[in-house]
């Protein structure tokens, strides 16, 4: 498959008042279309700097990122901007709705800039709703959602606009046991229709459903492989 992501020898160093600070270190990994990663560490370990590092939120100090084949380290933000708005889709641990919007007006969203009639717009946000599972929920009010109704909604939001990349921040992290696994269960889905799919997480069981999963320790990244993967 082809290379949606790929870091060769990315580094991030932050500079502290007790001097420098290395919260990345020699990263080098490619996520595939169609693979599903998770990243799994201890706090402080550089989980997040590397997922605002694949997000294009954060620049590295050494070391390449190539997204989508072109080198992002170098690119004026404006072009990283666009390349995020066009190619990244973020799922968060808290879900981000707007209260007094429906589902559907949520998934249009991240649509309202493309010059698209509004009719266009929202039938492409149906159709987003429909791929999670909530063809009966189009005009319900966030308050009125379960927890895992609400993550499938960002989840749709998060993947209207059609991106190459989905990254997951702790996206099970306010869901039960069994409301989580069919939230990883939907974003396998994802994957095999050809999206490539990072998730940070804690949950051993989260990391236990992904095709690979990486470590992050010291800012140091290495593969555990797949299944019972073990964590800090």
């Amino acid at each position: 498959m082809t290379a949606v992501l790929a870091l060769d020898g990315v580094g991030r160093v932050y500079d502290s008042p007790a001097g420098p600070v290395t919260a990345l270190d020699g990263v080098s990994f490619e996520v595939a279309a169609g693979d599903l990663v998770a990243i799994i560490g201890p706090s402080g370990s550089g989980k997040s700097t590397l997922l605002n590092t694949l997000g294009l939120l954060d620049r590295p100090t050494a070391g390449r990122y190539l997204l989508n084949g072109e080198d992002t380290a170098g690119l004026p933000e404006a072009a990283r901007t666009r390349l995020r708005a066009q190619h990244i889709g973020f799922v968060f641990q808290a879900f981000h709705l707007v209260g007094h919007k429906t589902a559907v007006a949520n998934v249009t969203l991240p649509l309202m800039y493309n010059r698209r009639p509004r009719r266009e717009r929202r039938e492409q946000a149906e159709q987003a709703l429909i791929r999670v599972g909530l063809e009966h929920r189009l005009r319900a009010l966030p308050h009125t959602m379960s927890g895992g109704e609400k993550q499938r909604v960002a989840i749709a939001r998060a993947t209207v606009h059609e991106p190459l990349l989905l990254l997951c921040d702790e996206p099970t992290g306010n869901l039960d046991t069994d409301t989580s696994a069919t939230v990883m269960e939907l974003l396998g889905d994802l994957a095999r229709g050809g999206l490539a799919v990072v998730v940070v997480t804690h949950d051993l069981a989260v990391a236990e459903a992904a095709d690979r999963v990486l470590r992050v320790r010291d800012g140091r990244l290495t593969e555990v492989g797949a299944g019972r993967a073990g964590n800090d």
